[in-house]
């Protein structure tokens, strides 16, 4: 059974940052704007834990106390507080009277997930991975020039496939820079034609979420991030169904090392070992 997380926020913009996160995740969510109406689902829906935005739509602190403890004892350890990035004072002493652990708004998407993925995964430190789409291009593998022994582009274009989507990944790197851009474009298999526009695109490192983007009109993303040996996409093509994109080592000097990735059994040797960890 999938986990399930309670989000507790006001403002309807972070409300759908935090439920794709959740998602990617692989948890169902349920929304409460407030602690009051939050309480009153806890006894209808089964909850792994709770995103608890301080002080939320109830400015009364003794209300806003009272909801706090009554949440934590229903959660005890599983409750993370979402603040501005100056707490207030009312903010501040909550957090520290119950040791509640805290995201900040302006870091988001970087944040709650290592601090949610341990309350709902306490056992695997992992989350469930149904898709993997498949690397069918990637330029770095195509023949050097005769006579050429190494070179190292500044563009590198990756094209994956998987049974709904076809996605087209470009890296790109200026010379003596520690950035990256990444730009990306999703197209339907079915219907080239078909607008893709917002949809959830999430991108990682091994330490966690980067950035989250939502695609155009035209299914395109973009991201810029600092230089990483690897990095995976996770897109919600449908509510709660996600696509992994997995990268091969983005460092040009390791052309061959990029083979392994394409290479037949890497998809179903990485599908199999995570559907052991979360059995």
């Amino acid at each position: 059974m999938q986990p399930r997380v309670l989000i507790i926020c006001e403002r309807a913009a972070e409300r759908d940052t935090i439920r794709v996160l959740v998602g990617a995740m692989g948890c169902q969510w349920v929304l409460a704007s407030g602690i009051e109406e939050a309480l009153a689902l806890i006894g209808r829906e089964r909850t792994s834990a709770a995103l608890l935005e301080l002080p939320g739509a109830i400015c009364d602190p003794t209300k806003v106390n009272r909801g706090a403890r009554e949440l934590l004892m229903r959660f005890p350890g599983r409750v993370i507080a979402l603040t501005d990035e100056t707490p207030s004072p009312i903010t501040g002493e909550l957090i520290s009277q119950y040791s509640i652990p805290f995201v900040r708004r302006n870091r988001l998407a970087v944040d709650l997930w290592p601090r949610l993925e341990c309350m709902v995964y306490p056992q695997l430190g992992i989350r469930r991975v149904t898709k993997v789409a498949r690397l069918v291009l990637d330029t770095f593998l195509q023949p050097l020039p005769a006579g050429i022994r190494h070179m190292q582009p500044d563009t590198r274009q990756l094209v994956y496939k998987a049974a709904s989507l076809t996605v087209d990944l470009s890296f790109e790197s200026a010379p003596d820079s520690s950035r990256m851009t990444l730009l990306g474009q999703i197209i339907r298999a079915s219907d080239p034609l078909s607008p893709l526009n917002g949809v959830p695109v999430v991108l990682k490192n091994k330490r966690g979420p980067m950035g989250l983007r939502m695609t155009n009109e035209v299914g395109e993303f973009s991201f810029e991030f600092e230089n990483e040996r690897s990095v995976s996409l996770e897109i919600e093509v449908r509510p709660n169904d996600w696509v992994l994109i997995l990268s091969p080592p983005l460092d040009g000097n390791e052309r061959g090392k990029a083979q392994a990735v394409n290479e037949p059994g890497f998809v179903d040797t990485f599908t199999n070992n995570s559907s052991k960890n979360q059995s």
